[in-house]
């Protein structure tokens, strides 16, 4: 079988033939994704600008990820984004017609041999842990479990909480951002990594809100979204104080202000004192995933 097709096939499937994901169109991107997920624990809906959006504020390389075809229509893909010698793991989906045909492996098979060439020296990436068969797949290529993420939401029904005599202050999220390093007991997820939020901030996508407690600045968070949810992308606190006590005021007032939206963050490492708060203040865990990592010896002299 010649280089570009897939690594597995069964007699009653076509040739499966491998491109860069930068071969079809951010709408035909979107589009796919959204199939593969269609029936997935959490479905995705994305458009094509949000799909850009991905590319641009996660950092994914197009000419290193992988979109697998039938004949001449796509079928699955797998989104590889690179930061210096780290690689995360995106977007990896089939649809639902062309499963359990390998092409999943074929996929990952190949974004694996691309990172590497890259000169990259590891990957990460997320699975929801009822996702036994991608589960399987990933361990099937070598990567090992690291930590539980959790991913939290707080109704917009759910109770009113308690206003604290202590308000917020807006600040620019760059502002902000000078605590990152310090104000974080957990290494940061790659979408809430301080590149991402840098990326997001200069594209005027996140808000900086800043809590002074105690006559000093003790916590902040950025956010993000619409009308309906409020996303956020980041929380940081000062690990000189007890956290609980900050943090909860900075999400007591954060909801009053945007009373009426639900309230979600995702990927928690599971423990990060930062849960303590999030439940005590009646937040629920939607979704519970794995995250991976597999160590790659990269080849020398071809990291182009």
């Amino acid at each position: 079988m010649s280089r570009d097709a897939c690594v597995r096939r069964v007699p009653s499937m076509p040739v499966c033939s491998l491109i860069p994901a930068g071969e079809i169109s951010v709408a035909a991107r979107a589009q796919l994704l959204n199939s593969a997920y269609a029936d997935y624990l959490v479905p995705v809906h994305l458009t094509p600008e949000q799909m850009a959006a991905i590319d641009h504020f996660y950092d994914i390389d197009l000419a290193r990820s992988v979109v697998a075809l039938v004949g001449q229509e796509p079928v699955g893909m797998a989104l590889l984004a690179v930061r210096g010698h780290r690689g995360w793991v995106s977007g990896v989906g089939v649809m639902p017609g062309h499963r359990r045909r390998g092409i999943g492996r074929a996929l990952m098979g190949r974004l694996c041999e691309n990172a590497a060439r890259a000169g990259l020296t590891e990957l990460i990436l997320e699975v929801i842990v009822e996702n036994d068969p991608a589960r399987r797949l990933y361990a099937g290529l070598g990567f090992q479990p690291t930590r539980e993420l959790l991913v939290w939401r707080r109704p917009a029904e759910a109770d009113a909480l308690p206003i604290p005599a202590e308000r917020l202050v807006a600040v620019a999220p760059f502002g902000l951002l000078t605590f990152f390093d310090r104000w974080h007991t957990q290494p940061a997820v790659w979408q809430r990594d301080v590149a991402t939020l840098r990326t997001m901030a200069a594209a005027g996508r996140l808000k900086g809100y800043r809590l002074d407690w105690r006559g000093q600045a003790a916590a902040y968070c950025l956010v993000s979204g619409h009308s309906e949810t409020l996303s956020l992308m980041d929380v940081g606190i000062d690990p000189a104080t007890d956290i609980v006590t900050p943090g909860r005021i900075l999400l007591q007032a954060l909801a009053h202000q945007y009373w009426g939206q639900a309230l979600t963050i995702s990927n928690v490492p599971a423990d990060d004192p930062l849960n303590r708060v999030l439940a005590a203040l009646r937040f629920l865990v939607t979704v519970r995933q794995v995250e991976m990592r597999l160590a790659l010896d990269a080849p020398r002299g071809d990291a182009s």
